[in-house]
């Protein structure tokens, strides 16, 4: 009773007492909006249809009922809703700390939420970022407008800035390694797994706290007031229930892995149950994997693997029953299935389709007669007709691979299969198990495995391109499926028996066929996996050849051109500054005229030896000719820019040669302009170099414009 009665008293709380100026604010204002970030969950959650739900909707709801007033939520591009309320398109915002720079066009409530400020990295933490020392000189990706941390990015002050528009962008940074960190709180691992992204590892906690706040437009007090008063009366027992209600999946431990629980947030619920029955089509002839049966019922591995999937979501999936793979992919384009299973995901599906992790992997083969050698590259049968299933995943990615090869589309593996053994193709493209399982099933004791291609099957389930929200909810469902149960289920159809009165002299033929070819497959696979790592190990080598200065072992000027056109590209998109310097070692020919050409490397590798120490990790030193080195300076303005120029002058400068001799450098620094190219920015910074070098040398002259160079 006494637990009842205290769950059930969040509803009978008490309205709170309003002035008559407050009464009259709501009466004209009957509903004021606040805006907030579309992809900020769980504080807000928007659904397809546009309703509104999460924490902050939820704390709202209970200020409304309290008050009799009507705060709702607008959502958008957090950077857009900052100038709306500042504008007042919108009367304020939601989701905001007390920022100074917003307290000039509003007034700010008591905190509604306090969560802990951590310090995020991808998963296994590669750069070893345990403490706040250790984020010095590393790249912090803040999201646009998110004034609470960039002030706190600033306290950094040796560590680089990249900003990004949402919040997928700063988790695709941080998982490609673009940048190193980020900061967050408790919705961010929750916004990471939902969105399918599960790549964020919490480094350590900072002493900050995150105080969520609402702001209302200067001009509005009572607005403020109301706010407050209905916060206040809101119990710390009601605040704990909502707040574990929408961030109870906030981490990764929360996502129940266990093979019989499945933990979704509120939302994810929603949606589940929303769409009881979801159509779903499956490629009708390629087991072991998926197949439809003659009682018109799914069989095969995956099969088994959505059955669980299923049962764990509490929804239905309805099998839309076709005849070959490329009617159930017309059926996906056309939208008369919502999802398709078994599917590998490639560059033309992403037009009509989301898709989830990998379900299973399978490596692609290619089958042949008996009577052929194997075969090591695909290049050397270029005019010999090769089957593969129309409209699959393996013609799209061997066409991509192999653009050469003569194909012949089939409508399935029994048809491709067939046309092998009758000599009517030279060979057949596939998955390995795929092939396997037909062979023994069709008892084919005249065809091979000849070549393992360097492409895997990734299968996944794809979903309708509109049904984006589904995917994370597939992936916890497929993250939730141990290891040994897919093991199992594999092992169940891969070593499926067939009972049909066979003639046991075929049988003994083919087995003995099968276990020579499974010995041959795995003895050709090992030969090719090191044969594949030599030659990787050697592309690698001839790459880092390619783009090193092999006397410095700096990047050379293919590399630099490489690097500042990918930088210049990102300063564009993201209105960054971006500045470089041009540095050339004075009087240099008197050193190789006087000590020699040998002497004259050795001063080379030195001098670009002590420059790279003086450089921060964000920037690129390379050769740029003879004795000129470019240092590529990211996010840094001109004055930055001319304040490292001067650090690695005087470095070197310090530094004694050629027993006791002193070498100088004289450089040129040039920021680049918004409407410059890369020609222009060169020629600028060639202008400064030779103004520093008819100087006197042992300097440093700028371009500040397109035609003024400075000292």
């Amino acid at each position: 009773m006494l637990f009842v009665f205290a769950v059930n008293s969040f509803a009978q709380t008490t309205k709170v007492t309003l002035s008559t100026e407050e009464k009259s604010f709501i009466s004209e204002h009957p509903t004021i909006v606040l805006g907030t970030d579309q992809s900020w969950e769980p504080y807000v959650i928007v659904s397809p249809s546009g309703k509104m739900s999460g924490y902050d909707a939820e704390i709202l709801e209970r200020i409304n009922k309290l008050t009799g007033a009507k705060f709702t939520l607008a959502a958008g591009k957090w950077s857009e809703m900052q100038s709306k309320a500042k504008s007042h398109e919108i009367d304020g915002l939601s989701t905001g700390t007390a920022a100074t720079e917003r307290a000039s066009y509003l007034n700010f409530s008591t905190p509604y939420l306090t969560l802990q400020k951590s310090v995020f990295v991808s998963t296994g933490n590669p750069h070893a970022i345990e403490k706040p020392e250790d984020l010095q000189n590393k790249t912090l990706v803040i999201q646009k407008g998110n004034l609470a941390d960039i002030k706190l990015a600033e306290q950094y002050k040796n560590s680089h800035i990249l900003y990004v528009d949402t919040v997928e962008e700063l988790f695709s940074a941080i998982s490609t390694g673009a940048a190193d960190a980020t900061f967050g709180n408790g919705a961010t691992l929750y916004l990471a797994n939902k969105l399918g992204m599960p790549y964020l590892h919490i480094a350590f906690h900072l002493p900050q706290k995150l105080d969520l706040v609402f702001g209302v437009r200067k001009d509005w007090p009572a607005a403020i007031s109301i706010l407050n008063k209905a916060l206040s009366t809101l119990s710390p027992h009601e605040k704990t229930h909502i707040q574990t209600k929408w961030f109870s999946a906030q981490t990764v431990s929360a996502i129940e892995r266990n093979r019989n629980e499945l933990t979704l947030s509120a939302y994810e619920r929603y949606v589940v149950d929303q769409a009881p029955h979801i159509r779903m089509c499956v490629g009708p002839n390629w087991l072991p994997f998926t197949s439809i049966n003659t009682e018109q019922k799914y069989q095969g591995v995956t099969a088994d693997l959505m059955a669980i999937i299923s049962e764990r979501l509490s929804t239905n999936f309805t099998l839309v029953p076709t005849s070959e793979w490329s009617e159930s992919i017309t059926f996906m384009k056309e939208k008369s299935c919502d999802i398709i299973t078994a599917i590998t995901p490639t560059q033309a599906r992403t037009e009509f389709l989301t898709f989830t992790h990998p379900v299973l992997t399978s490596p692609i083969v290619l089958a042949t007669r008996q009577d052929q050698f194997f075969i090591s590259d695909l290049s050397s049968i270029t005019d010999n007709p090769i089957a593969i299933i129309k409209n699959s995943a393996a013609a799209s990615l061997v066409k991509q691979h192999y653009p050469q090869l003569n194909i012949i589309d089939v409508a399935s593996i029994k048809e491709g299969l067939r046309k092998l053994s009758e000599k009517k193709v030279f060979g057949y493209i596939d998955s390995l198990e795929v092939i396997a399982h037909n062979v023994s099933k069709e008892h084919y004791v005249n065809i091979k495995i000849s070549s393992t291609l360097p492409i895997d099957f990734d299968l996944a389930i794809g979903v309708r391109k509109d049904w984006p929200e589904w995917v994370p909810i597939l992936n916890k469902a497929i993250q939730s499926i141990s290891e040994e149960d897919k093991r199992k289920i594999q092992n169940h159809w891969i070593g499926i028996k067939y009972e049909k009165g066979f003639d046991y002299n075929l049988i003994w033929s083919t087995l003995a066929a099968i276990s020579v070819l499974i010995f041959l497959v795995l003895y050709r696979y090992r030969v090719i996996t090191e044969y594949n790592k030599k030659l990787e190990e050697l592309n690698q080598k001839l790459s880092k050849q390619a783009m090193t200065d092999q006397l410095t072992q700096l990047p050379n000027r293919y590399l630099l051109d490489q690097e500042i056109q990918r930088v210049i590209a990102s300063s564009k998109r993201y209105q960054e500054p971006f500045s470089m310097v041009l540095f050339d070692l004075d009087y240099f020919k008197e050193i190789n005229d006087v000590y020699g050409h040998q002497m004259g490397d050795e001063v080379l590798m030195r001098v670009s030896s002590e420059m790279e120490r003086a450089t921060r990790d964000a920037d690129l030193l390379g050769r740029w000719g003879g004795e000129e080195f470019l240092l590529v300076c990211p996010k840094t303005n001109l004055a930055g820019a001319l304040k490292l120029a001067n650090k690695i002058r005087e470095h070197l400068a310090q530094q004694r040669f050629l027993t006791g001799k002193q070498i100088t450098l004289s450089a040129g620094v040039a920021e680049f302009g918004k409407d410059e190219n890369y020609h222009s920015m060169l020629k600028r910074l060639d202008d400064s170099l030779y103004s520093a070098k008819q100087s006197g040398r042992n300097t440093i002259r700028y371009s500040e414009s397109h035609n003024e160079n400075k000292e």
